[in-house]
C-alpha cells in the first residue's frame, strides 16, 4: 500500500517496494511535487457566478492546490470561498480579480475561520491545520503593493502621514514638519494664517557666527565685546532680522567682518546702553560653494524701546 506525507503528499517508499522503478516514483511523486510546492505558480480564474472553488492537493502528483504562488483573476459576480486542504501550509496570493465582491480562503473544518485577500493586494495565506489566516492585515504596509501612484501607497494613519502629494491641487491640513530643503518653481500664497520663522538664539562669543539654516530671525545678547563673523549655511536671497541685545551691564561694542555691507560703506555703532535693543535687517547677496556667506547687505536700526 502506497503511503504519502501528511502535508504536501509526497510519495513514501515502502521497504523493498518498486524494485528497479523507484527512480520513476521518486521523480514523479517526490521531486516534481516538491518543485511545485516550493516554486509553483498557478493562475486561478474566478467568476461566472461560482461561489466555491477548491484548491485540492492530490496524493503523490502535481496538482493545482500545491502551487506556492496563486494569482486570482476574473470578474467576480458573487462573493467567493476558496477551499484549501485542512493541513498546515502557506500560499502567496495575488488578488487580480475585478468586481465588487470578496474572496475568502477557508478549510472545510466546522470551526474554520476564513481569511480574505482584498482586490489589488498580495498577501501570505496560511493554514494552521484548522483555520486560515493572513500574515498581514489590510493596514500593514506589507500587504500593499508599493508604487508611484496614489493607489499604491501603503495604508497609513493621519497621525503617521509623512508625505504630501504635491503633483496635484491638494488641501493640506494639520502640522507638517519638513527636515530638508523645499523648493518651489511657482508662487507660494498664504490666503489666511501666517508664515513665519521661529527666532533663533545665537550664543554669544567673541566671534559671533550666525548659522542661517536655523531661521531667518536671530537674536544675540552681548555679554562682552563681539565681532559679527561670516554667516554660514546661508542662501542667496535669504533675508531677515538680527536682534542685538546689550546685557544688564551695557557698554558692549560690536564690529563686523568684511562680508557685511552697509550703506555708504560705513559700519554702524551699536547702542551701548544697558539692556538696549538694536535690529539689523539683512539680505544675503552671495554665498560660496560651502554656503558660507560672502556678501550680505545690511542696515542697523538703533535703540528700540517703548514710546
Amino acid at each position: 500500500m502506497v503511503e504519502y506525507t501528511s502535508r504536501i503528499k509526497l510519495t513514501k517508499q515502502a521497504t523493498g517496494a518498486n524494485a528497479n522503478t523507484w527512480g520513476e516514483v521518486l521523480n514523479a511523486g517526490v521531486f516534481s511535487v516538491v518543485d511545485q510546492a516550493i516554486a509553483g505558480y498557478a493562475v486561478v480564474t474566478l467568476g461566472s457566478g461560482t461561489s466555491l472553488v477548491s484548491l485540492s492537493v492530490d496524493d503523490g502528483t502535481v496538482s493545482r492546490g500545491r502551487n506556492k504562488i496563486i494569482e486570482l483573476t476574473g470578474t467576480l459576480a458573487t462573493a467567493t470561498n476558496i477551499i484549501i486542504p485542512q493541513t498546515s501550509r502557506e500560499y502567496i496570493v495575488k488578488n487580480s480579480t475585478s468586481g465588487a465582491f470578496g474572496v475568502t480562503f477557508k478549510t472545510t473544518h466546522a470551526s474554520s475561520t476564513g481569511a480574505a485577500v482584498n482586490q489589488g493586494m498580495t498577501n501570505i495565506v496560511y493554514c494552521d491545520g484548522t483555520s486560515v489566516r493572513t500574515a498581514f492585515t489590510t493596514a500593514d504596509a506589507g500587504s500593499r503593493i508599493v508604487g508611484v501612484c496614489a493607489t499604491n501607497i501603503p495604508d497609513t494613519s493621519l497621525a503617521d502621514l509623512r508625505y504630501d502629494q504635491l503633483s496635484v491641487n491638494q488641501t493640506i491640513t494639520g502640522a507638517k514638519t519638513h527636515t530638508s530643503l523645499i523648493e518651489s518653481n511657482s508662487s507660494i500664497k498664504v490666503s489666511s494664517g501666517r508664515a513665519y520663522a521661529v527666532p533663533y538664539s545665537v550664543a554669544y562669543a567673541a566671534s559671533i557666527i550666525v548659522s542661517m539654516d536655523e531661521s531667518n530671525t536671530f537674536f544675540v545678547t552681548l555679554t562682552g565685546n563681539g565681532i559679527l563673523g561670516f554667516p554660514v549655511k546661508g542662501r542667496a536671497g535669504q533675508s531677515g532680522l538680527i536682534y542685538v541685545y546689550q546685557d544688564g551691564t551695557g557698554s558692549r561694542t560690536l564690529s563686523y567682518v568684511s562680508c557685511w555691507n552697509w550703506a555708504g560703506g560705513t559700519a554702524p555703532t551699536a547702542t551701548t546702553t544697558a539692556n538696549a535693543v538694536d535690529i539689523i535687517s539683512y539680505n544675503v547677496r552671495t554665498v560660496a560653494g560651502d554656503l558660507c556667506v560672502t556678501n550680505v547687505d545690511a542696515e542697523m536700526k538703533l535703540d528700540f524701546k517703548n514710546s
